[in-house]
């Protein structure tokens, strides 16, 4: 049996529902996971009383623990917080604590499979964020977004000015929304929507590969918590998540941020993330890494110890050469992923 779901606030108080007794033995990430799907004892509850299942690896105040660094995780579409264990197991050796949830839609939420909408996505991150703020008042706080986490991550903090994370890790950032798609594919999500929008879509019918480690494909076709098959309506929802994404990245302003890309991504073409770069700001403190043959999965393919530890530099200190030798400053950036995108 799992471990009795107690809280670090009154059973009526939304914010961070942590077990006590999790906290003082607080688990070590496997090394050789590239998810996990086990009950979680702790939760992250919304102001309308939504309790989403949240994971946590690392130090813990209760432990008598100081993390040196707090990473808030977003995982990307059809995935779950599970898909954060690969990055637990890097930073934790360094101190850092990792918290990620299920999103609402995703993982084992009460609304699995249903498509929640971008301003729920948003609104549940900011909270998110700032429950831990409130958790590490003197302890940096990383966002950490992985594909669509990237683009929920972006938006939760465009006009949020009591959200101050120290800095935030794009890895695979899915911003590719209408406006970057072309013309048959929008209209293709746009009578997908309204003419069948629960129809479910495989993604092996796709035929897209997100890692080339074969241990990571077979683990997530055996995760439970892994949606194989999304309906149209969320395959809808997410790309204007990406477009929303997209068209807000002219006005960003901060904090520090890495964005994370691989030549081999299947998932997010090249010419989606020239866009990106080039609505992003010249004079924005972001600067890109990119790695030749990187999957879209980064911290989950057979290259990923590169990543993973230009993540831990970055945490360490955002302003430092990258170990990979990968890192570009945004003009490098934009004319390697754009002429790569042939445009």
């Amino acid at each position: 049996m799992g471990l009795a779901l107690t809280t670090a606030v009154t059973a009526s108080e939304p914010g961070l529902r942590l077990a006590p007794e999790a906290l003082r033995q607080p688990p070590e990430p496997p090394t050789q996971s590239f998810s996990v799907h086990e009950a979680t004892p702790h939760r992250l509850v919304a102001p309308d009383d939504t309790a989403l299942p949240l994971r946590r690896w690392g130090p813990a105040p209760e432990a008598g623990e100081s993390p040196e660094a707090v990473v808030l995780g977003l995982h990307g579409f059809n995935d779950h917080a599970g898909a954060f264990v690969a990055t637990a197991a890097a930073l934790v050796p360094e101190g850092i604590a990792v918290y990620a949830y299920d999103q609402r839609g995703f993982g084992a939420t009460g609304s699995r499979g249903d498509w929640p909408g971008t301003g729920v996505l948003v609104s549940d991150a900011r909270w998110a964020l700032g429950s831990l703020q409130r958790r590490y008042p003197d302890t940096p706080i990383v966002v950490m977004g992985l594909s669509m986490g990237a683009a929920v991550a972006t938006l939760a903090l465009d006009d949020a000015p009591t959200l101050h994370p120290e800095a935030a890790v794009l890895v695979g950032p899915a911003f590719w929304g209408g406006s970057a798609m072309p013309a048959y594919q929008r209209f293709a999500l746009w009578a997908a929507e309204r003419m069948a929008p629960g129809l479910r879509v495989s993604n092996e019918w796709i035929g897209i590969e997100p890692s080339d480690d074969p241990a990571v494909l077979q683990a997530l076709e055996a995760d439970p918590r892994w949606i194989g098959a999304p309906t149209l309506e969320a395959i809808v929802g997410v790309s204007d998540l990406m477009d929303q994404a997209l068209r807000g990245a002219s006005g960003f302003n901060g904090p520090a941020t890495l964005i994370q890309y691989g030549s081999a991504d299947e998932v997010i073409p090249p010419a989606a993330v020239c866009a990106l770069f080039r609505a992003l700001p010249d004079d924005a403190p972001w600067r890109a890494a990119l790695y030749p043959g990187g999957y879209h999965m980064l911290t989950r393919y057979t290259g990923a110890a590169a990543v993973l530890a230009d993540i831990r530099r970055f945490i360490a200190d955002p302003g430092a050469v990258l170990p990979s030798g990968e890192g570009l400053e945004p003009a490098a950036a934009r004319r390697a992923v754009c002429q790569s995108a042939g445009g």
